[in-house]
C-alpha cells in the first residue's frame, strides 16, 4: 500500500479566506527541507472584466525579506474565461439576442424552441420561463453543451452551469448580440507549480501573493512537496480513512 498523500506534501494556509480588492501576501514558509511548492489559488463571484491573480514571491526569512517574485510564478483568472462554475442572468431577453458557451451559440426566437438550431422561445412571459426553454437547448445531449459535459439549471431566470463530472470541464461564457443575459463567475481556480525548485541566492521562503481587481472572495493554499524528511502537518482538525 502506497503513502497516503498527507505524508507526500505539507499543507498549509497562502492565504486566508478574505474578500480582496487589490492585493495580500500570505505567510512566508521555509523551503529547507523541500524541493517542490504548488500554490493554488480559489476565487469566488467575478462579474465579467475582472481578474484575479496568484504569484509565488521568494523571501530571506519568515518576515518576507528582500521579497521578491519568483521568475514565471504568476497565474491569472479572467472572470467568464475557462472557470469551474458560472450564471446567466436573463432580463428580458429579445429575439435574435445570443450566449456563446464553450464555442456553442445559442439564439432566442419570438416563440420557437428548437434544439437542433441552438434557438429557444422567449414567449413565455417571465424571465423565468424563458431560461425554462434556454435549459432545454443548453441540456439537449446532441446540440447542447450537455455534450461538452456541461449541466445547466434555471432558478427563477438565472441559469447556472456547472461540469456534470465535477472538476471534468472548465467552462467560457460571453455575449453575443444584445445585453440582455448577463454572464458571471461563480467560482474558479488556479495554480503555479514550482518543479526542481531554486530560489536565488539568499531566499529560503516562498509566499503566496493574490491580487484581484475588484471586492472579491479569495483564498490560496501552499503545498510544499519534494521533502528531505518526514511530514508532519499542522492542522487544526484531520481524518485519514
Amino acid at each position: 500500500m502506497g503513502n497516503k498523500m498527507f505524508e507526500g506534501m505539507k499543507v498549509d494556509v497562502g492565504l486566508a479566506p478574505v474578500s480582496l480588492n487589490g492585493n495580500s501576501t500570505g505567510v512566508y514558509y521555509n523551503l529547507a527541507d523541500y524541493r517542490k511548492a504548488i500554490a493554488v489559488l480559489q476565487v469566488g463571484a467575478m462579474a465579467a472584466t475582472f481578474t484575479a491573480k496568484i504569484e509565488v514571491f521568494q523571501g530571506t526569512n519568515a518576515a518576507g525579506g528582500s521579497g521578491a517574485l519568483l521568475a514565471g510564478a504568476t497565474a491569472t483568472i479572467t472572470a467568464n474565461t475557462l472557470v469551474t462554475s458560472l450564471k446567466l442572468t436573463l432580463a428580458t431577453v429579445l429575439n435574435t439576442h445570443t450566449i456563446i458557451i464553450n464555442g456553442l451559440t445559442f439564439t432566442a426566437h419570438t416563440d420557437t424552441t428548437d434544439v437542433t438550431l441552438r434557438q429557444f422561445a422567449i414567449d413565455g412571459g417571465t424571465d423565468t420561463l424563458d431560461a425554462d426553454e434556454l435549459c432545454i437547448c443548453l441540456n439537449d445531449a446532441t446540440y447542447g453543451i450537455a455534450a461538452l459535459g456541461l449541466t445547466a439549471t434555471n432558478n427563477a431566470g438565472v441559469v447556472t452551469i456547472i461540469s456534470t463530472v465535477p472538476g471534468a470541464v472548465v467552462i467560457t461564457a460571453a455575449q453575443g448580440v444584445g445585453a440582455t443575459i448577463t454572464v458571471a463567475t461563480l467560482s474558479a481556480q488556479a495554480y503555479v507549480e514550482v518543479d526542481a525548485l531554486t530560489l536565488s541566492d539568499g531566499f529560503t521562503h516562498v509566499a503566496c501573493k493574490v491580487t484581484t481587481t475588484s471586492a472579491q472572495v479569495v483564498s490560496a493554499t501552499l503545498l510544499r512537496g519534494g521533502q528531505r524528511k518526514e511530514i508532519t502537518q499542522k492542522v487544526g482538525a484531520s481524518a485519514s480513512v
